[in-house]
């Protein structure tokens, strides 16, 4: 196991605001670029308040996707909001890129006070935006609400937040699907701007609800790699994985470890989260042993230190993991030597 890395402020948050949701994708050019949420400051609370419906600082408050670019050396760019076209409130971006080079973002919307849990199917919806294009100072969007209830059946959804992987040359959107009190994971497909298939649902073990998922290419294998849903105190203590062709699953079991229960990225077998039951804090990269397998075994690569740590992203420079994670309102980088 290496050293813990030394972190750094990346985005610090505006007055009362919060800088958070990063997404990070590596662009067919090789440059790597970085989506978040800036969010004013919630009506009332604060961002980390649950109040029943949804986090103070989630939809429907006014929030914007920014971006900013990873040059030489580890410099950023100043941040840029989202290129005119879209929606005017957007939030929680899920980017990859497909076969043919273009980059794919999903993220969420809201033309009223609706937020996930207070939206329903026959009623006012949640909003579901694709943008689509060689980089993010381009893009062109469409609302893909319609089709995306249409095909799940859903009272909500959302894509996870942050970079997804490509499967036969298209963009995997794992989508969380709520339908009454039933929660599932939804994985679907992306090219050119349009939907080109979907994965069958992916379900819990019973009395199990699964939430933000993260996709990984392992092995000639699409895995899945879910949180169990709940916050604090609930939902933690456990994943959920499942693998399969990219339209099957298999698995689906309950993969015990120190983890409350958060937003995480897995590429390949490295799986980058926080590392503590009782709260997000004490980052860590492991290293997974196949779960067809038998048993899962995780071995500690990298200790991001003891400090708050919650939703994460990671790209990979050279030799070098770059890890962006919630911290303090704001986002924090740490560079990690593999």
């Amino acid at each position: 196991m290496t050293a813990s890395p030394a972190s750094r402020c990346l985005v610090a948050p505006k007055g009362a605001g919060e800088a958070r949701i990063p997404g990070l994708v590596t662009l067919k050019d090789g440059r790597v670029i970085l989506f978040f949420d800036e969010r004013p400051a919630p009506a009332s609370g604060a961002g980390s308040d649950f109040n029943g419906l949804t986090m103070a600082s989630d939809l429907p408050n006014p929030n914007r996707i920014c971006w900013m670019e990873r040059a030489d050396e580890g410099r950023w760019s100043e941040p840029r909001p989202l290129p005119l076209g879209g929606p005017s409130v957007s939030s929680d971006a899920c980017v990859g890129v497909d076969g043919g080079g273009l980059m794919h973002l999903a993220f969420a919307s809201t033309d009223g006070r609706v937020g996930y849990m207070d939206s329903r199917a026959d009623g006012e919806r949640l909003r579901a935006w694709w943008a689509w294009g060689s980089g993010p100072e381009d893009l062109s969007y469409v609302d893909m609400t319609d089709e995306l209830y249409a095909l799940t059946g859903a009272d909500a959804l959302f894509a996870t937040s942050g970079g997804t992987v490509a499967v036969d040359g298209a963009v995997a959107l794992p989508y969380v699907v709520r339908t009454g009190d039933e929660t599932h994971v939804r994985v679907v497909y992306a090219r050119g701007g349009r939907m080109v298939g979907a994965a069958e649902p992916l379900v819990g073990e019973a009395g199990v609800l699964l939430d933000e998922t993260t996709l990984s290419a392992w092995d000639g294998r699409l895995v899945a790699n879910c949180r169990i849903q709940g916050f604090e105190g609930r939902g933690s203590g456990a994943r959920c994985l499942a693998w399969g062709d990219g339209r099957t699953w298999e698995g689906a079991y309950l993969w015990e470890l120190e983890d409350p229960g958060c937003n995480a990225r897995m590429i390949a077998d490295l799986f980058v989260h926080p590392g503590r039951r009782d709260a997000r804090a004490g980052g860590e990269i492991l290293r997974l042993t196949p779960p067809w397998e038998g048993e899962v075994r995780a071995e500690v690569v990298s200790s991001l230190g003891d400090g708050a740590f919650g939703y994460s992203d990671v790209a990979f420079t050279g030799d070098e993991a770059v890890v962006v994670f919630e911290r303090d309102r704001g986002l924090w980088e740490a560079a990690v030597s593999l």
